[in-house]
């Protein structure tokens, strides 16, 4: 029965996930299940749903389909749309009971592209992962269908021409282009924050070459790999930055700009991960950094040492260490504790930090501090007398808080935590 959820929700699934990450490329993206899902997903998750047009399909997998497995309708309907909207790439995910069944997705997806000649995707979601997992693929998948490394000929000619020098100065970034990996409404919404990323990285002096996956084209995305580096804004871009660092050698920095410290600390890693080719992470200084933090607290009043003592954060892993970040090293918290609820953590949490997906464990994380920054649903199980910072996440409680939403991103973090 701890696995019962009597109060919280859950995160959205692995194929919303991939919808997410891939509804502004100009793709057909169809999930496999019966007709009502896409309903779900269009009306809790998506918030472009209503302004912004894309081909999200659901199968309609009816009962005999089900029981005999029917795969050539899903084909014959899949080949059908195709042929009449010209998509970019198809995509086809699973949930619970294509996966149940064994649905060979993957061959599906070869026998459509062999029939449409329009690059095809099949994803072996199960609809009971995150959609830290699902989007993750697909962003990967993107990155390896659209932009292969050189091979042969074409290989040797990128090597023989001149590269510019971009070496010649550390402090020098404004020639730098960078891409943001991992950028879906899933952890960012539609309230500014997508923009302030993007304003603040310029503010920074890097250019963006692309945003995965907001604002941007297929085309744009195809020219990911003429980047210096990658930042990775959440753990859905891990995969894929991954992928670009093996087959291209861009390095990759993982956090978020939040506050001042962290602009000027991410722009030191960007320029760093540049020069030595290696990858870094926001939070690598994180435990020194807090221990100066804690000496800092002493010297200050004890009213400020109690308001911003046993914080507690729940929530996508790289937006959580970003406002540690920030409480950290700008306003001198300690006891700053995160609980992770996904699959992916991006290998950023500390010791202390926790695992956990039941109702219980996670009740006892969040009371164990004085001050919780979460989704407005985590209020339902929180004591009196505890701080909450409401904190929307349309992952978990879709667009229920759009009004509650904030800027997190730059300068604009102290106008919510201070």
């Amino acid at each position: 029965m701890r696995q019962v959820y009597h109060n919280l929700c859950t995160y959205s699934a692995d194929l919303f996930g991939i919808n997410s990450a891939l509804y502004e490329l100009g793709g057909l993206i169809v999930m496999h299940d019966a007709s009502g899902c896409n309903s779900t997903y269009n009306t809790h998750d998506e918030p472009r749903w209503y302004t912004m047009d894309s081909m999200v399909y659901v199968s309609g997998l009816n009962e005999k389909d089900a029981i005999l497995g029917n795969d050539q309708r899903i084909i014959d309907d899949i080949c059908a749309v195709a042929e009449k909207e010209h998509p970019k790439f198809i995509v086809l995910s699973l949930s619970v009971l294509p996966a149940y069944m064994g649905t060979d997705v993957r061959g599906i997806m070869r026998l459509v592209e062999k029939r449409t000649g329009i690059p095809s995707f099949g994803f072996a979601t199960n609809g009971m992962d995150t959609y830290v997992r699902g989007a993750g693929m697909a962003f990967r998948a993107i990155a390896e269908r659209f932009c292969p490394p050189a091979t042969g000929a074409a290989a040797e000619s990128v090597t023989d021409s001149p590269k510019p020098d971009r070496s010649a100065s550390a402090s020098d970034s404004k020639n730098l282009s960078v891409n943001l990996l991992g950028v879906t409404p899933l952890d960012f919404s539609v309230s500014g924050n997508v923009e302030a990323l993007e304003q603040t990285i310029k503010e920074m002096g890097f250019s963006i070459q692309s945003n995965w996956a907001m604002g941007c084209s297929l085309e744009d995305l195809k020219k990911a790999p003429e980047a210096d580096v990658n930042i990775v804004v959440s753990v859905t871009g891990l995969p894929a930055a991954e992928y670009f660092y093996e087959k291209f050698g861009i390095p990759y920095v993982i956090g978020l700009p939040c506050g001042e410290k962290a602009m000027d600390v991410m722009c030191e890693k960007i320029q760093a991960a540049h020069h030595t080719k290696a990858c870094h992470s926001l939070f690598e200084q994180a435990q020194p950094v807090l221990q100066k933090a804690e000496e800092k607290l002493q010297s200050e009043s004890s009213n400020a040492e109690t308001s911003w003592s046993g914080v507690r954060l729940i929530g996508e892993p790289v937006h959580c260490a970003s406002i540690r970040f920030y409480l950290e090293n700008e306003l001198g918290a300690s006891n700053v504790k995160i609980l992770c609820p996904m699959e992916e953590d991006g290998g950023i949490l500390r010791m202390t930090d926790v695992h956990a997906t039941g109702e219980e464990a996670i009740e006892a994380f969040l009371n164990s501090g004085d001050t919780v920054i979460a989704d407005p649903v985590y209020k339902r199980v929180i004591r009196d007398g505890k701080t909450f910072i409401d904190d929307p996440h349309d992952a978990y409680s879709g667009r229920m808080y759009h009004d509650r939403g904030w800027i997190y991103i730059g300068r604009q973090i102290r106008e919510k935590i201070n």
